[in-house]
């Protein structure tokens, strides 16, 4: 996830802070509605789950279901409350192709003690589905089957994953110890084969009281580079934010504290990489072989509205989601750039106030943007205009 999971100070100044995300995000000015689909909760345990994490293949969205957010606002801020209560790991499906749910996906019933919930997902192109749910276990779905393959001796604190230049699978891990932070030693990033054998894994030790958690994680499918960003937590309780680059086989290339801060990166399939950073202005900044081939600035954002997720389609169509709701669309048109900035409004029946939602991963299919919202099962969908006539074109540098 892009905000701190530590139980640290820092986080119960976001719960403060989120406050502001959600208002910010129940105003904007001439936003456009979209449709707004929902789903019946189908957790059998006493939680609420909402739609979060997401990504797509074949025309359907795949998504985690987690009571995360809606636990962590009741209880200042500490992630372990999503192991007080057992319930489903589930993920939840969306057909883009004819706007309706599917059922989701058990992957592991409460009757098994299941405690955690599905947090990021990875529809890879093999056709299965990997997912993490941070505190217990990762693996992957087949989705035609619903058979679920656990990955075994590996350990726990899994967050979020991509898909490798090769087919492997990269995961990183945010605490060797999730659920007592007073006991964690590392963090880091694993490759793996598509069927779980660990390719390597590069740790970042504990070294005198600081503590590198790694939150998200691309590669770069010409260099083979891999890029991470984190937090850092001192030991005098600051937090510093930094992005990290590693070789191919794990050697650390470059590592920088913001500014900028790198919020998210990901990459399409041409090698063209896509940098959100903040510091000392917003701005989307794009890459070809580690060169700068654009870059897009963007209005200031409030501090802990987040970029969430960049995701790239097939067509190299790239979506960046922010938890108010802000999205930018890029579109490479021959050898430039075109872009389009808007507001998603906020579901009617959402809470506005307290922080009581979040949008989430937004993905294109065919005319339409389809965005999961943390406001229970709910899957939202705008209208796009692919005219670059009323797109902005990004100054090449």
């Amino acid at each position: 996830m892009r905000a701190s999971l530590a139980v640290m100070p820092s986080l119960r100044q976001l719960v403060f802070v989120l406050v502001g995300v959600a208002v910010l995000a129940c105003h904007h000015p001439g936003g456009r509605e979209g449709r707004i689909f929902e789903q019946r909760d189908r957790n059998s345990g006493r939680e609420n789950y909402s739609a979060w994490y997401a990504d797509a293949r074949d025309g359907v969205l795949y998504f985690g279901l987690s009571p995360f957010w809606e636990l962590w606002w009741r209880h200042d801020g500490d992630p372990r409350v999503d192991l007080h209560e057992v319930g489903d790991h589930l993920m939840g499906r969306f057909d883009m192709k004819r706007d309706r749910f599917l059922e989701p996906l058990l992957l592991r019933g409460k009757g098994s003690g299941a405690r955690s919930s599905v947090w990021d997902v990875l529809a890879h192109s093999n056709g299965r589905v990997y997912f993490t749910t941070y505190f217990e276990e990762f693996g992957y779905v087949e989705p035609m089957s619903g058979d679920v393959h656990l990955f075994k001796d590996i350990g726990t604190g899994f967050n979020e994953l991509t898909e490798g230049p090769n087919g492997n699978v990269y995961v990183t891990r945010y605490s060797d110890s999730p659920a007592d932070v007073s006991k964690q030693t590392y963090a880091g990033v694993l490759e793996l084969t598509p069927d779980g054998q660990v390719v390597q894994e590069v740790r970042f030790d504990q070294v005198l009281g600081v503590f590198t958690a790694v939150k998200s994680v691309a590669v770069d499918p010409k260099s083979k580079d891999i890029w991470l960003n984190t937090d850092t937590f001192l030991p005098d309780g600051t937090l510093r934010f930094e992005s990290i680059r590693l070789a191919a086989d794990g050697t650390t290339l470059s590592r920088h504290s913001a500014p900028p801060e790198l919020l998210f990166v990901a990459f399409d399939a041409w090698g063209r990489g896509y940098f959100v950073e903040d510091g000392p202005e917003l701005q989307i900044r794009i890459t070809m072989e580690g060169r700068e081939v654009g870059r897009i600035k963007l209005d200031a954002r409030d501090p802990l509205d987040f970029a969430q997720d960049v995701k790239v389609n097939a067509q190299g169509q790239v979506v960046v989601t922010f938890w108010s709701g802000r999205i930018v669309l890029v579109f490479p048109t021959g050898n430039d750039f075109h872009y389009s900035e808007f507001n998603l409004e906020t579901p009617k029946d959402c809470p506005t106030t307290a922080g009581r939602f979040l949008f989430y991963t937004g993905v294109i299919e065919g005319d339409s943007l389809y965005v999961t919202v943390f406001c229970g099962v709910k899957v939202q969908r705008e209208r796009i205009s692919f005219s670059v006539k009323t797109w902005s074109k990004v100054l090449h540098p």
